[in-house]
């Protein structure tokens, strides 16, 4: 049920922000999937193909520009959401929580997300719902005592990333 993960993983963000996502405690951070509002969790991806679907549904023509940014993450072993026993809790993660967001509820996937923390677990990967093969991690602890180190490494790297036709 647990999948040990270490290496070079990559997030997009803008231009501005590249050094806000190691920050813990960050009371601007915005609600995801995993997180409320202002709680740490820091979203990475394999490669720069799965980092282009993660935020494929963020992206707006009047968005400031963006960049790749890498870092290095240790050794860590993170519930994996692909294996057949974590089915329940994926079940609650894998349901949209935007919807839910924009009318002031709780997301179903910040149960998910409660669960793993309450269990101690440093985080999770999940699957891609729009790419099937493809996979993201969201780190729930970093950068501290007994969780994974985190580092930002090499310079980040312009890109170019248009967003999806509104009937898609």
């Amino acid at each position: 049920m647990f999948t040990d993960v270490e290496g070079t993983f990559v997030r997009i963000v803008y231009t501005d922000d590249t050094d806000i996502h190691l920050e813990q405690g960050h009371t601007h951070r915005p609600a995801a999937r995993f997180n409320r509002a202002g709680q740490d969790a820091l979203y990475l991806s394999p490669d720069e193909r799965s980092a282009r679907v993660a935020i494929s549904g963020y992206v707006r023509w009047e968005d400031p520009p963006r960049v790749l940014i890498q870092f290095e993450v240790s050794s860590c072993s993170l519930l994996d959401f692909r294996h057949p026993d974590a089915t329940d809790i994926y079940e609650l993660a894998r349901q949209p929580w935007q919807p839910s967001f924009k009318r002031g509820e709780a997301p179903i996937s910040w149960q998910a997300a409660d669960i793993i923390r309450d269990m101690g677990h440093m985080g999770l990967i999940d699957p891609s719902r729009q790419c099937p093969g493809l996979w993201h991690i969201a780190l729930l602890k970093w950068n501290v005592p007994g969780a994974p180190t985190v580092r930002r490494i090499g310079e980040p790297i312009p890109i170019s990333i248009n967003p999806k036709p509104e009937n898609q």
